[in-house]
């Protein structure tokens, strides 16, 4: 008798894990989260890579190419106008190719300059016209007052991959 008891208590106790076990299981499958049904759509991305290709490049092998991608702003200038991100690379070639990468939709545009002392400032003569080779998007061009307005110089990233109009540079001294 005494040994029925014992196996009862075994078996309750077993049948109480048991019980606890498939409760915990049940709990923590109901936690998860839900699995995406099959064919549901994924959610559309929200930022893509900008590829800015640049043609007319001189004086190959000396100085730095500096790219500015930016937000709004008043002007696209490449000094004193705060950018949204930077690339610095050397010029190798007379044609390059710069990647900005995961950068929300939106509106931006992009300067470039031939930044042939890498100070990674724009230098000007003495009445303020630009003495280092340069491009803005959409190949627009300051005027007197300094570099293109936001609105001549924007364009729209809205897809994952977006190759804008090629930056054609200029020369500014010779």
């Amino acid at each position: 008798m005494h040994r029925s008891i014992i196996s009862r208590l075994f078996l309750l106790i077993t049948l109480g894990a048991a019980v606890t076990l498939a409760g915990g299981v049940a709990s923590a499958q109901e936690a998860a989260p839900a699995a995406t049904p099959a064919g549901a759509p994924a959610a559309a991305p929200t930022a893509g890579k900008i590829i800015v290709k640049v043609t007319n490049l001189q004086n190959i092998g000396q100085g730095q190419l500096l790219a500015l991608l930016y937000k709004k702003v008043n002007r696209v200038e490449v000094n004193g106008v705060k950018y949204y991100r930077r690339q610095i690379l050397p010029v190798k070639t007379k044609k390059m190719s710069i990647t900005f990468e995961n950068v929300p939709f939106g509106e931006y545009a992009v300067a470039i300059m031939h930044d042939m002392d890498k100070n990674k400032e724009m230098d000007t003569n003495f009445i303020g016209i630009p003495d280092e080779d340069l491009g803005v998007s959409n190949n627009v061009k300051g005027g007197p007052l300094g570099g293109p307005k936001w609105a001549a110089a924007k364009f729209s990233h809205k897809s994952a991959e977006n190759t804008i109009t090629p930056i054609e540079i200029w020369q500014c001294y010779d």
